[in-house]
Parts: C-alpha cells; structure tokens; sequence
C-alpha cells in the first residue's frame, strides 16, 4: 500500500543527552514500505551506520474519534493529549 513516510536521520553527538542530534528530516511521498527499505540501504552508502542512525515511519497513522466514532488522521507524533482516540483529549 503506498502512503507517505517520514525518513529521520540522526547523528551520533555526544554532546547531547542522547548521544544523537537529529541531522535530516524528509517526507517521501506515494512509496511502499518495500521501496522505503531499498532507499535506506543506499542512503546507508552516504551516512555511515557507524556515525548515523536512519529511520523511517509512516506519516500519518488513523485512529477513531472516541467521541464520535469516526477515522480521524492524526500526525505520527502526535502526543497523547491531542490525539482524538484517548480519554485524555477529551478530559482537558
């Protein structure tokens, strides 16, 4: 199924906490997840696996309105009280 992915790309910094900094955030659009997988290994030939970390997720996820019932697309990162489907939302 095609839909859109969000690839993140992190260096390793140990002047962070996490020992990483996000270093490149991009929006791949209409691509499955096998095409997804293909374009990680050669990006895996620029960014080094030894100073980079390269993921990807999808875009958008969808959850349902726990008020109204209905499919709501939400951002993949959206936290818990914006998101629609919990308790939390809708108690603030």
């Amino acid at each position: 199924m095609k839909q859109n992915w969000t690839m993140y790309i992190y260096k390793n910094d140990r002047r962070y906490t996490t020992g990483q900094r996000l270093f490149s955030t991009t929006v791949w659009r209409d691509r499955d997840e096998a095409t997804m997988v293909r374009e990680v290994q050669e990006l895996a030939q620029l960014y080094p696996t030894s100073q980079f970390q390269i993921m990807f997720c999808p875009t958008t996820r969808t959850v349902r309105n726990l008020m109204t019932g209905e499919m709501v697309e939400i951002a993949h990162d959206t936290p818990r009280s914006c998101d629609p489907s919990s308790e939390l939302y809708w108690t603030m």
